[in-house]
């Protein structure tokens, strides 16, 4: 498998055990592509101005390791590579995201809307957010996929619930190739 581009509506659910990132570099674009994406980019902040380009891991690979987990290649990037999917002949780029499914003691689950600087304002989803880069030349693991997913929940929610709480429960790959790992933390009233 790789991060190929996939119709939008699907979601497959992918068996693994375990999951291991590796870190590749950013894809080699011609001058083409790069004016493509920013006049893509360009537009996209003009229907949304509350868009920023920060930095982001975008997903370049996915692959069965053979042994029932998944490798996930990543690369250092900003958001604007993602508007590589909209541009034909051009390596595909896909967010790699985290969200966490919080019950609340009732069992309902914790969600919240996207807000206005997202690529999908106003959308319900479980609390959760596009991967960053670890800082420096860190590496982007699962206790980092961990944290980044308890400081989302806890920039989103204002629960304390600690990474360390957190399980790993679902990776799903769903539009534009975009792989998303899902943990479960404990209830909270």
């Amino acid at each position: 498998m790789t991060a190929e581009r996939k119709a939008p509506t699907a979601v497959d659910l992918l068996p693994a055990t375990r999951v291991r990132l590796a870190e590749t570099a950013a894809p080699a674009l011609s001058r083409r592509q790069r004016a493509a994406m920013d006049r893509v980019w360009e537009a996209a902040v003009r229907r949304n101005p509350a868009l920023f380009d920060g930095p982001t891991a975008v997903l370049t690979g996915l692959c069965a390791d053979g042994d029932g987990g998944l490798l996930l290649s990543w690369a250092r990037a900003t958001y604007r590579y993602l508007a590589l999917r909209e541009v034909p002949g051009a390596p595909a780029c896909a967010s790699l995201f985290v969200s966490v499914l919080q019950p609340s003691d009732d069992g309902r689950p914790l969600v919240g809307r996207m807000s206005p600087s997202t690529a999908a304002p106003g959308r319900w989803q479980l609390p959760g957010g596009t991967v960053e880069p670890p800082a420096g030349k860190g590496e982007l693991d699962l206790a980092g996929l961990r944290a980044h997913a308890a400081r989302e929940l806890a920039e989103e929610t204002g629960s304390d619930t600690l990474a360390t709480a957190l399980t790993p429960w679902l990776t799903t790959r769903g539009a534009h190739g975009n792989v998303g790992l899902l943990f479960t933390a404990p209830p909270r009233s």
